[in-house]
């Protein structure tokens, strides 16, 4: 099939990237920046999505659209209503212009939940234009990724200690790596009109989470449980472009994710023992 995959050289957008080249799929790679991989087989695009007129004709002839476009981190210039809603919803009109039979979103589990933090929100409204539109749909909703997790805990181990959030039970999750989840993807992209919620096999607390990077780094661990309102004060006392970052922060460590749909062959217990042992760094 012909596919046309925005976002595409994000970390999530180059595993979905690779799983469609390897299945034999015709891809149309599109992102503001556009890389050099370690694999071919694909067409690269530079595109703005948020700019409307720079849209127009990229969908022509084609059968799929896969969108993971979305806000990674606060930003100054956008909101994720430029970004995560209008940028798709500007992608969507042009896929049905052209009449793609198809289109799959990227969003959040729990994002109509959450909706009244921006970076979900956003997302929230994108899901419900895309269910009226027309146009079969997929919607994919992951928990959370392993590298971004490892972004979180690493550095906290580093300084020694990790402070977690008092909340009246345990939090859990269940990550899912990038690689699992686009092959999850590419094998239902063309699901019509259904919506997965989609998490790793494994489920942690976050005590626990924090507990194997402490062991992977040869520490003894160091965690304190601090009240949620603290995130509130930060967000009063933060301009305003940062604030839905940090609320998007509170919400993960006081909201349980985990995904109904479990899948995938890689282990976060594994993946976090293999950072040190190979000394990466996030």
């Amino acid at each position: 099939m012909k596919v046309f995959l925005a976002g595409a050289f994000g970390h999530l957008g180059q595993d979905v990237l690779r799983s469609l080249t390897q299945a034999g799929h015709e891809v149309t790679a599109a992102d503001m920046a556009v890389r050099s991989l370690e694999f071919d087989g694909f067409t690269p695009l530079q595109i703005d999505m948020t700019d409307r007129e720079r849209l127009k004709g990229c969908c022509e002839n084609m059968d799929v659209v896969i969108t993971a476009v979305g806000l990674t981190k606060a930003s100054q210039s956008v909101t994720p209503y430029d970004v995560d809603y209008q940028a798709n919803k500007n992608l969507l009109e042009e896929a049905k212009r052209a009449g793609v039979k198809h289109f799959a979103f990227v969003s959040v589990l729990k994002a109509a939940k959450g909706r009244q933090i921006p970076l979900l929100g956003a997302k929230a409204k994108f899901e419900e234009d895309l269910r009226s539109f027309g146009i079969p749909y997929t919607v994919f909703r992951p928990t959370g990724y392993f590298y971004d997790t490892a972004h979180i805990f690493q550095p906290k181990v580093a300084a020694g200690k990790v402070t977690l959030l008092k909340t009246k039970a345990p939090i859990r999750c269940n990550i899912i790596d990038t690689r699992d989840f686009a092959d999850y993807i590419v094998a239902h992209m063309c699901d019509e009109n259904c919506e997965y919620d989609v998490g790793g096999r494994e489920i942690y607390t976050y005590e626990e989470i924090a507990k194997m990077f402490f062991a992977a780094a040869g520490k003894e661990p160091v965690i304190s449980f601090a009240p949620p309102f603290l995130f509130d004060m930060i967000i009063a006392f933060s301009p305003k472009w940062k604030r839905g970052v940090i609320q998007f922060g509170k919400w993960t460590m006081t909201e349980d994710m985990v995904a109904s749909v479990q899948t995938g062959t890689h282990s976060f217990a594994d993946f976090i023992k293999e950072i040190y042992a190979k000394g990466l760094s996030f």
